[in-house]
């Protein structure tokens, strides 16, 4: 037997016998192997930072168990296959060589892309890109693996998580005794990873079969020389933070209307009371873009349509209908009245037209001017302003719920209520960040997050006042 091959089979055997420490792993990568390997844990979030050795584990495990086990089909799944090809699997090759493992072990399918082993086991390398024609990644929707690795889990929509989750434990997991299981490699991001693992393993709440487990720099016995020194200095504070300390409440930006933390409670806080019915209703200006319809009772809010492409004949047809199913009279139906939203709100008589920019509104709660008896404006640049800062303080109090859309949506409408910020104020008014930056940030329309403000409009025009704006 030639020496590569005896060397393969002495580290498989060790694998199996659970004897890891005998494997190229440093004391974190074991730990984080053990969960993989144990018979409780589904899905693993493993990492925290830049250089923790997260991808060299995850290559390690994939190998060992794909040589370990015949005939079993595992994956690799990365945003892009182009990232995958060019940096996963190449440290793929580097694991090969470092634990001796014979070259002729597997073979490297460039059509299909797909690792062959010649044993019969299949490591199969995954595009998880977020596409419009697949929302809910079906295309993985019928594939059997016996488990899998989701790289660079911040990249990645949760669905395809939640996808691929449904297809492990599927391959000859029962004839090896294994537990069909996920790994997620991951720097801090706040999104799904947040409030799926860190936040709920922070506060002692992980669901049952869900582990996260923190590796740093400082963690990696084995990584390139300078990499700490290479990490202390990015200039960037957030990213520091990111990368070197794993910090996953990274976000300190004191213009953030609406921390992460009290976005993620939004469907979270169901103690809000019902109250009267309300619509609001965001009109596309741009083909791109979404109109979006939202329900309410009280602050209670649900997500009843969303329309692409569509019309004002259209759009005021669905506000109609949602408006019956919700027994939401005119006089609580906020519509954008900017550019081409006048043309639903005309065709929707007595209803609220929401203007951006007109002027703010008096709170009916506060008190009178002694001279005048008037109530004052806020002091906010425009109504937008207004409603949007109210809105905020709503959310920061845990006074809104809103019904889960659905993972893709709720990613989105997390992303957009984050790009809630104040701006530097002028003449003492208080600011808003305008769409225009919004947009910029985000990359899109923030089309879920607008009519969300647009429901304080409601608290602000008394009963005689309403559709007169």
């Amino acid at each position: 037997m030639p020496p590569s091959l005896s060397r393969t089979n002495a580290l498989v055997a060790a694998f199996k016998a659970g004897f890891y420490d005998l494997l190229s792993l440093n004391p974190k990568q074991q730990e984080a192997l053990q969960i993989l390997m144990d018979s409780d844990t589904k899905a693993l979030a493993f990492g925290g930072g830049a250089n923790g050795g997260k991808s060299w584990l995850g290559g390690e495990w994939l190998m060992l168990c794909a040589l370990a086990y015949p005939e079993t089909r595992w994956f690799i799944g990365r945003e892009e296959l182009k990232r995958l090809r060019e940096s996963t699997f190449l440290t793929l090759g580097k694991v090969r060589r470092s634990l001796g493992i014979a070259r002729e072990a597997y073979k490297y399918n460039g059509q299909d892309h797909y690792l062959q082993f010649a044993n019969g086991s299949r490591i199969d390398l995954l595009e998880l890109k977020y596409l419009p024609s697949d929302p809910l990644y079906e295309r993985y929707g019928s594939v059997e693996y016996t488990g899998g690795w989701i790289e660079e889990g911040g990249e990645v929509a949760f669905e395809a998580y939640d996808t691929l989750k449904s297809r492990v434990g599927r391959q000859l997991n029962d004839k090896y005794g294994l537990l069909g299981k996920i790994l997620i490699t991951c720097n801090p991001k706040k999104n799904w990873l947040y409030t799926e693992f860190y936040k709920p393993f922070k506060t002692g709440k992980l669901l049952r079969g869900l582990r996260f487990l923190q590796s740093l720099v400082t963690d990696n016995l084995k990584r390139e020389s300078g990499a700490i020194e290479a990490l202390e200095g990015i200039k960037d504070k957030i990213k520091r933070e990111r990368l070197l300390l794993g910090n996953w409440e990274y976000d300190d930006d004191p213009t953030v209307l609406v921390p992460f933390e009290h976005i993620a409670d939004l469907p979270r806080n169901t103690h809000v009371p019902d109250g009267l019915p309300a619509i609001t209703v965001d009109v596309a200006r741009f083909g791109s873009d979404k109109s979006v319809i939202w329900s309410w009772r009280g602050f209670r809010a649900k997500l009843e349509r969303v329309l692409v492409g569509a019309d004002t004949t259209v759009v005021a047809k669905a506000v109609r209908e949602v408006m019956q199913a919700r027994q939401c009279p005119p006089s609580r139906t906020v519509i954008d009245d900017d550019g081409i939203g006048g043309g639903v709100r005309d065709q929707i008589p007595g209803s609220i037209g929401f203007v951006n920019n007109s002027r703010p509104l008096p709170d009916p709660t506060s008190e009178r001017d002694r001279n005048t008896g008037k109530q004052l404006p806020e002091n906010y640049d425009n109504l937008k302003s207004q409603c949007k800062f109210r809105m905020a303080e709503r959310m920061v109090k845990a006074q809104v719920y809103i019904e889960d859309p659905g993972p893709t949506v709720w990613e989105l409408l997390s992303e957009e209520l984050g790009q809630w910020k104040r701006m530097e104020e002028e003449d003492r008014k208080m600011r808003a960040v305008s769409k225009d930056k919004e947009k910029e940030a985000l990359g899109r329309s923030p089309d879920y997050a607008d009519p969300l403000y647009q429901r304080e409009l409601l608290e602000l025009v008394r009963p005689q006042r309403r559709g007169l704006l």
